[in-house]
């Protein structure tokens, strides 16, 4: 975001209003689990396995137990009393059984889970896909497996859209939420910039030259069709989408220095809600869509403001560091994550909607931006140059366990995390 304020400006003790009222938890205990995967073919059968054990692992909720000296044949209907006295020996209380069998062009797993005090089993299902959907099959295993003994959605089916110049231009890549599978959206070998999910997961809205004007378009993942939706004279940057899908709040320049729009997912209904003499970027909703964060320069450098969705009751967020930028509101309504800045380089911050319990969670070289929830509120992905190419990662919400996602050969970034 803090080129977008750069590019934007050459074109031309507050409270909490808001937090989702959610049951208090203590802290999570892990699940000790084990992950046991059989098949004829060894390279696809270590594939399944380490999938399924990292998805397991970035859930957060498991505590992975590896033991090579676990081994169950086929899928039983129940752990016999010898093979749940290993495996409670070990200290597993679930184990997570796969058979792998391939076919011509087709995938099948068998996927059983079982409680390992009793050796009963917990649930089965069979999953197949074409031989290209080895991963998606796995992923879609471990998402009930987190589901089933936790009754959170597992995030391992979802995606983040990005921007990458590997080709040369600036075009917009889907992958999945763990590197895999990338695969390019646009073609346009233009400036594509800022991509947004919709609610739905179906739609990607973002800002486009490929007609010479910066304007907001959204293409369609189920038709491939795309549309322009803003044709007004200046730039037009960084869509959010409304909760509900309807709206898409904006940052445009057309009436001179950049201010916040809203519009309807059919490019009607234009609603300017920000009216200063700074620059006014990068909106942000809250999950129920009753605020939104955003940032602005009204009082010299970019720092983080909140107002109601219909412009009303601004108020400044951040006041520590001398330039803060690019918020993204969780999924979960109680942390705000933004792009900081603390002399040098950005590093990625978190506070509370009221601006308090202010965490800064990224260190090291290069400067961290743009960052993005997972849709389960404890991960974000974030933007870096820490190895001196732009790239993805990410990142637990408490600063642990980074992970670079991008391999490619190309600068990356504006990753936005799917919701589903």
């Amino acid at each position: 975001m803090a080129a977008m304020l750069a590019v934007m400006a050459s074109v031309g003790t507050a409270r909490a209003k808001e937090v989702y009222l959610e049951t208090l938890k203590g802290e999570v205990r892990k699940i000790p689990i084990a992950v046991v995967v059989a098949g004829d073919n060894a390279a696809t059968v270590s594939m399944v396995s380490k999938a399924l054990e990292d998805d397991l692992a970035r859930s957060l909720y498991f505590d992975l137990i590896r033991h090579k000296e676990i081994k169950i044949n086929g899928v039983p209907s129940k752990l016999n009393e010898a093979i749940r006295g290993q495996l409670r020996q070990l200290g597993i209380e679930s184990a997570v059984i796969a058979y792998i069998t391939q076919g011509e062009r087709m995938i099948k797993l068998d996927g059983k889970l079982y409680e390992t005090g009793s050796g009963e089993l917990i649930f089965a299902k069979r999953y197949a896909g074409s031989d290209n959907m080895v991963r998606r099959v796995a992923h879609r295993f471990s998402d009930e497996i987190v589901f089933r003994l936790t009754g959170e959605k597992g995030i391992a089916q979802t995606r983040i859209v990005y921007v990458s110049d590997q080709t040369g231009a600036k075009e917009l890549y889907i992958m999945d939420y763990d590197g895999y599978s990338p695969r390019m959206i646009t073609s346009n070998k233009s400036l594509n910039l800022s991509p947004s999910w919709s609610p739905d997961g179906q739609r990607i809205a973002y800002t486009s030259y490929r007609d010479g004007n910066p304007d907001i378009y959204v293409v369609d993942l189920t038709t491939s069709k795309r549309e322009r939706l803003s044709n007004y004279d200046g730039l037009d940057i960084s869509p959010s989408w409304s909760p509900d899908g309807n709206l898409i709040a904006f940052a445009s320049s057309m009436d001179g220095n950049a201010e916040i729009y809203t519009m309807d997912k059919g490019g009607e209904g234009l609603k300017r809600l920000t009216y200063t003499h700074g620059e006014n970027v990068s909106p942000t909703w809250s999950p129920t869509g009753g605020e939104m964060a955003f940032t602005s320069d009204r009082g010299g450098a970019p720092q983080i403001y909140v107002m109601k969705t219909d412009g009303t009751n601004v108020r400044r967020l951040t006041f520590k560091g001398e330039y803060n930028s690019d918020p993204a509101w969780s999924p979960k309504g109680d942390k705000i994550a933004f792009a900081c800045r603390r002399g040098g380089g950005f590093h990625i911050c978190t506070m509370n909607p009221a601006g308090g319990g202010l965490t800064e969670i990224t260190s090291g070289p290069g400067s961290d931006e743009s960052p993005s929830w997972a849709p389960d509120g404890r991960r974000i992905v974030f933007a870096s140059s820490r190895e001196g190419r732009w790239n993805i990662y990410m990142i637990n919400d408490d600063g642990s366990k980074l992970e670079k996602l991008t391999r490619n050969e190309g600068n990356n970034w504006g990753p936005d995390w799917s919701p589903n």
